[in-house]
């Protein structure tokens, strides 16, 4: 054999291994970037509501870092900012920023009102309450101090340590319906949230000490993150590393960032297209695509199935390495709170498993005795799905997203049954009272039982299927 014909070959030979080789490294980067995305999902969600929060100018209720923004009225149809949102309380919500110093969180004497605070980071994880269920009606106090902070409280606070510098606080308080509402409005009012100088001139006033120096608290840090842009699919890797740039990782997201090393993700750093090529950036993208993909349809892994109600995880609000579920919940239930707090119920098939849909009828039958087991109070509210799988309140002509056990006139059967009528045309007189409006179109029940009873969390109590009416 000639040294061309030798060559000839070793090229043909050459050039499909090389195909190969390339076609497997494409596939390989799909797969790390389909991972990647599941992994940043739930950042890129925090980020954008804290940047329409904070930054965007266009929202009316923009905030302030380190204050509180308290909702006055109950949330209805116009409510969009966080999906699947309640109806049953008034929300506070404040963005921390704890880079430079700790935050001080006073709440009121509660009494036997239901309250929730929770804090959660920015990877979606509840890591700490302040609540009636942990604290009883009077909590003592908290400084909450960001992962880097070195030393102790004092003896009058209790001390929260965050994992990220940047802390959402969504605090919960229960309202008996509009005549409530002022009283609510006093409680959300001494509830505070302090830099060290503000607390400590505060308690200087409160004890009509002489102040010896006049305090003069730092300015207030400014929210000045970029805004998103959702035309770019290589977005959603921009923003997660520019939000895990804020805050020092965990071993645990240290090692999730080394084994995709090779899409180059660095906390902190832009994202450099470049440096793949034309084929490599396309596969990323066909991965990024199948990940929203996956978390979009992942929904029976949100937990158990049982009479066409979705159960929770246990680990709902604190996620662990299970990230296809903290995206998921990121997606449809952004905020959600863990089970022992508030056991959340999903449903989206009737008894027959079919969709549940406005322009059919339905009815859900609680039998005697066997209404939602809760400590503190429950709710069944109504909510129209989106195409992207959000779920928010639909417009209807009385006003109603909820109904619980506080709604007023409800009727019960004569064997102290409750029924239940969900259909978006305007039922019969007899039935208006127990009905709970739907949208023209797809819908969702979601079931809230604040301090679930131990039947609801072991399942010894399930909640019945919805029945359609033909």
């Amino acid at each position: 054999m000639t040294f061309r014909r030798r060559a000839l070959l070793a090229s043909a030979l050459t050039i499909p291994f090389i195909a190969g080789a390339q076609d497997k490294g494409t596939a390989m980067l799909e797969d790390l970037a389909r991972r990647a995305a599941i992994y940043l999902f739930p950042v890129y969600e925090m980020y954008r509501t804290r940047w329409n929060a904070t930054v965007n100018e266009s929202n009316p209720a923009r905030q302030k870092l380190n204050r509180f923004i308290h909702m006055r009225q109950l949330a209805d149809h116009r409510a969009r900012a966080v999906t699947t949102p309640n109806t049953d309380t008034l929300y506070s919500s404040a963005w921390l920023d704890l880079s430079a110093e700790p935050i001080f969180l006073t709440v009121p004497d509660m009494g036997r009102r239901y309250f929730s605070f929770a804090f959660m980071s920015l990877f979606t994880d509840n890591f700490a309450y302040v609540c009636r269920r942990l604290d009883g009606g009077k909590p003592r106090p908290r400084m909450i101090v960001g992962p880097a902070w070195k030393g102790d409280s004092d003896a009058e606070v209790d001390l929260i340590r965050a994992p990220t510098n940047s802390v959402w606080l969504l605090g919960r308080i229960l309202v008996d319906g509009p005549p409530d509402l002022e009283t609510v409005w006093v409680l959300q009012g001494k509830t505070l949230l302090e830099t060290p100088d503000m607390r400590n001139e505060r308690r200087i006033l409160e004890t009509q000490e002489l102040m010896r120096q006049r305090i003069v608290p730092p300015p207030d840090p400014v929210a000045d993150w970029p805004a998103l842009n959702r035309d770019d699919p290589f977005d959603l890797f921009e923003v997660g590393m520019r939000a895990l740039g804020e805050s020092p990782l965990g071993e645990r997201d240290k090692a999730v960032l080394e084994d995709l090393a090779s899409l180059r993700l660095r906390p902190g750093r832009k994202f450099d297209q470049r440096a793949f090529s034309d084929a490599e950036r396309s596969a990323i993208k066909t991965g990024i695509a199948r990940a929203r993909d996956e978390i979009r349809g992942a929904s029976r892994q949100w937990g158990a199935i049982v009479n066409g109600w979705t159960y929770p995880k246990n680990n709902l609000g604190n996620f662990g390495d299970d990230y296809l579920y903290r995206a998921l919940v990121a997606l449809s239930g952004l905020a959600a709170l863990e089970p022992a707090e508030a056991t959340y119920l999903t449903c989206n098939t009737d008894q027959d498993h079919r969709g549940l849909d406005g322009k059919q009828r339905y009815v859900l039958r609680f039998p005697p005795g066997q209404m939602p087991p809760a400590k503190a109070f429950w709710s069944l509210t109504m909510y129209d799905v989106t195409p992207d799988g959000r779920a928010f309140f639909t417009h209807n002509p009385i006003s109603r997203y909820a109904i619980g056990d506080r709604t007023e006139g409800l009727q019960y059967g004569t064997d102290g049954s409750l029924e239940i009528h969900l259909q978006h045309e305007r039922p019969a007189e007899a039935l208006m009272a127990n009905w709970l409006p739907a949208p023209a179109g797809p819908m969702r029940l979601v079931l809230r039982a604040y301090e679930p009873a131990p039947s609801l969390l072991d399942g010894t109590y399930r909640i019945p299927a919805v029945r359609r009416i033909d």
